[in-house]
């Protein structure tokens, strides 16, 4: 499908690409640290580590003639595996909705499972082994990419809702790309199961093609939400920042005197306002989470809204469908 100095050129220029990104997300943890940002950087260096490993097998298969084994294959799948789970925590990071909060911990249990359960078996046991056990294989890896879709399109039907367009689009490509490049490891798999080596050919070629994807996209979501907000606008001073945070304190005092939030709810929403995940704030204010997503109800009932971004809309005064992007 391309020739072997272009598929080596594509995965130099998708290793670039990801140092670009991961470079941004510093530029922009100078200026403004979050778990967004921490999410993002380790979501980056997970693709660099698997792009480089997936360059080594392409360079190894296809240019010097030294055919991977299946224990290698296995090792990829579950580095994908791995990936995958970062992009879920990303994605709950990006799109804070605590309905989904409990299928996505059982998607990342999962994904733990899988990937301690299949490393074992790798060093353990042998390639004849393997064979004995393909069709249990088959379905460890049908189960993840399903469970993997499921989340991530719900998380992609949030974004669509809420109108988050730029964090709709970046989900899209990135959810697509990582499903495709895991499904070329399960293709590879088949393929040796079947003893036919030509026929995982094409599906590798075409997954530098998915990576470069991912790594472009990601390199414009980081600078389009990350980098080019932080600097259009002038740094403010240390004075500056005091004003504001005075203003942001008697913006959320008249929001809890207009719609009679109690004291402790009060506590909640400036948590709420600062991004703090229901966990976080549990342990700050030294409460159980069932007691925390209680107050949240009443919070959200009083000021009439769906979510923590309504919420954060009333605070700031705002009108209409905004969107909250950055990384």
């Amino acid at each position: 499908m391309f020739s072997k100095s272009v598929i080596l050129f594509l995965y130099m220029a998708c290793v670039v690409t990801l140092g670009a990104s991961f470079t941004c997300c510093m530029v922009i943890r100078s200026r403004n640290k979050s778990e967004r940002n921490r999410s993002m950087r380790i979501f980056i260096v997970g693709l660099f580590i698997i792009c480089i490993y997936d360059m080594v097998i392409y360079y190894c298969n296809y240019v010097i003639g030294v055919f991977s084994s299946i224990e290698v294959m296995r090792i990829g799948n579950c580095l994908i595996a791995l990936t995958i789970y970062e992009w879920i925590v990303l994605q709950e990071k990006l799109m804070v909705k605590d309905s989904l909060r409990l299928m996505g911990r059982m998607v990342k249990n999962y994904i733990i499972f899988y990937t301690g359960l299949w490393i074992i078996l790798t060093v353990a046991t042998s390639a004849e082994y393997f064979y004995t056990m393909k069709w249990l294989l088959m379905l460890t890896d049908i189960v993840l990419i399903v469970a993997a879709l499921a989340i991530s399109v719900a998380y992609i039907i949030y974004a669509a809702v809420d109108n988050h367009k730029m964090t709709l689009h970046f989900m899209l490509i990135t959810t697509a790309a990582l499903l495709w490049n895991y499904g070329t490891y399960f293709w590879g798999e088949i393929s040796v199961y079947w003893g036919n080596s030509e026929f995982i050919r094409e599906p590798l070629d075409l997954t530098i093609v998915f990576w470069l994807a991912i790594a472009a996209s990601t390199l414009v979501y980081v600078y389009k939400a990350g980098v080019k907000p932080v600097f259009n606008g002038k740094n403010p001073t240390v004075e500056e920042r005091l004003i504001a945070k005075r203003k942001l304190e008697d913006r959320i005092n008249k929001v809890c005197e207009d719609f009679g939030l109690t004291k402790r709810e009060h506590e909640l929403l400036e948590l709420i306002y600062q991004g703090k995940s229901n966990k976080e704030i549990a342990e700050k204010l030294f409460l159980s989470e069932s007691t925390v997503k209680t107050h949240i109800y009443n919070i959200f009932r009083k000021l009439d809204v769906k979510n923590r971004v309504e919420a954060i809309y009333i605070i700031n005064g705002e009108e209409g469908e905004a969107e909250d992007e950055s990384p």
